[in-house]
């Protein structure tokens, strides 16, 4: 009997590990895969079976002594203008500094720490909103996350909640939950490099309440492809492979 509750209990305080919410500090992630980079993405989006382009999606990422900087540039066909959102975050730790988004619906900069400070301007609705949320944990930026789940310590069976910050007015605002359900292995063929080895990471988010899958490699950590579902729709974004024929 005295086993048989040693076993139950070390069941538990596993799951307790596994299932444990991430949040910023020096052994949130793997460094050595977060370096400069700039890499495209070509979005699409399906309709029955039917893939169909809808636009180009740039991630520019930048170091400097104390802080990692990451800059996402949306260009959607048939829209004028850049979406263009920038993070910025403590280099040794991935603690947010600042998150500011510019687009043709609606601008906003948020200013991190236990007090969340910043606007939110609707051009839509000509409404700005002066934002003051009191926060009572620590969390990653939600526009980061996904770059982090490339940096994380990912192996077969890895499972993870990771704590974000995100302000929607029309969803939820302040510490949600990005959760990585699941790591397998497979391959991704690539244009120019052959055939690349890959981790497979499901990962859910209440962002959208949807779910994506990311094929990122396992020797560089490049994102190779991201699925996305959510609110009914199915989505898929590509590297874009330069001379790839």
């Amino acid at each position: 009997m005295r086993n048989l509750l040693l076993a139950i209990c070390l069941s538990i305080c596993c799951l307790n590990i596994t299932y444990a919410q991430l949040r910023p500090s020096p052994k949130a992630f793997e460094k050595k895969w977060a370096k400069p980079e700039t890499y495209d993405m070509a979005w699409y989006a399906f309709r029955d079976t039917t893939k169909i382009e809808i636009g180009k999606v740039s991630t520019r990422i930048i170091e400097n002594k104390d802080q990692v900087l990451v800059i996402t540039s949306v260009d959607m066909k048939g829209m004028k203008g850049t979406w263009v959102d920038s993070s910025s975050a403590d280099k040794q730790t991935l603690i947010p500094i600042r998150h500011a988004s510019y687009n043709a619906q609606r601008d906003m900069a948020l200013n991190f720490g236990k007090i969340v400070t910043g606007f939110y301007n609707d051009k839509k609705q000509g409404k700005n909103t002066l934002i003051n949320d009191t926060t009572k944990t620590s969390y990653f930026d939600s526009n980061m996350y996904p770059v982090l789940v490339r940096w994380l310590a990912l192996k077969e069976g890895f499972t993870q909640k990771i704590a974000i910050y995100d302000y929607n007015p029309s969803a939820k605002i302040g510490v949600i939950n990005a959760t990585v359900s699941g790591v397998t292995s497979g391959t991704y063929s690539s244009k120019r490099s052959g055939i690349r080895e890959v981790w497979i990471v499901d990962v859910n988010d209440e962002i959208s309440n949807g779910k994506s899958q990311y094929f990122i490699d396992k020797a560089n950590r490049k994102l190779w492809k991201q699925t996305i579902e959510a609110k009914g729709r199915t989505m898929m974004m590509v590297a874009i492979e330069e001379n790839a024929n």
